[in-house]
């Protein structure tokens, strides 16, 4: 198992949920943090608690903004020196529905965040990655991404096309020295459940694909991509 020691870990979405769990957890495995996240005041208070476990940057950005994401990695990479890991965490769930009833804009925005904005966080870390020949992505898909369900269609079509852009891009960089991944975990016991259900929030804890997620990072295993969890 390789040490996380001094790595630095990027994460978006890391005001909460999976990603403050992630954040949490790579800290305390010795790791340095950067998390961004659209919500500002959530950001605030995360790097506020983030902060007793150890070194935390954190930045407000919108991930379907190319500009913003460039902008976010770049400020990473002065502050930091480099970045060694992209856990691609950032995503949104909306409310059950017919296809036919989904309108434009909802459309628009879980495309854009959910499957977009992975796109453009990896091109934005990629080149990085390459020039140092090592580097690891995690993209967060779902059991939506290996299964079809009524009246998920849209959120089910970003979540295969995670699930399938992080196995193309494996076959493309591993060569040189960079590991890709995808998580497909069932529901989460997290904010993002709850608004979708309705109802409090049931499930796997945050914690446990935390767990994962640092046990990939820490041992890159070479048989699969893809982890349900």
């Amino acid at each position: 198992m390789k040490s996380l020691e001094n790595k630095v870990v990027v994460i978006t979405g890391g005001a909460k949920g999976i990603g403050f769990a992630d954040a949490k957890l790579f800290l305390q495995r010795g790791a340095k943090v950067a998390i961004c996240d659209l919500w500002e005041k959530e950001l605030i208070s995360a790097k506020k608690t983030l902060k007793k476990y150890g070194e935390v940057f954190a930045r407000a950005a919108d991930i379907r903004k190319e500009k913003a994401v460039v902008k976010f990695v770049k400020e990473v990479i002065a502050h930091y020196g480099r970045l060694d890991v992209l856990i691609n965490n950032a995503g949104i769930l909306p409310s059950r529905a017919d296809f036919s009833e989904q309108s434009p804009s909802v459309i628009d925005d879980v495309i854009d965040t959910n499957l977009k904005g992975i796109l453009y966080m990896t091109r934005a870390v990629i080149n990085h990655m390459i020039n140092k020949k090592s580097g690891i992505i995690i993209n967060m898909s779902s059991v939506a991404g290996i299964e079809g369900y009524a009246e998920m269609a849209v959120y089910c079509a970003t979540k295969f096309g995670i699930r399938g852009f992080s196995e193309a891009l494996d076959e493309e960089v591993s060569g040189q020295g960079i590991k890709v991944y995808s998580i497909c975990p069932g529901p989460v016991k997290t904010d993002l459940n709850a608004g979708f259900t309705g109802r409090p929030a049931e499930g796997i804890p945050p914690e446990e694909v935390a767990e994962l997620i640092v046990k990939i990072v820490a041992t890159l295993p070479a048989s699969k991509t893809c982890f349900e969890i």
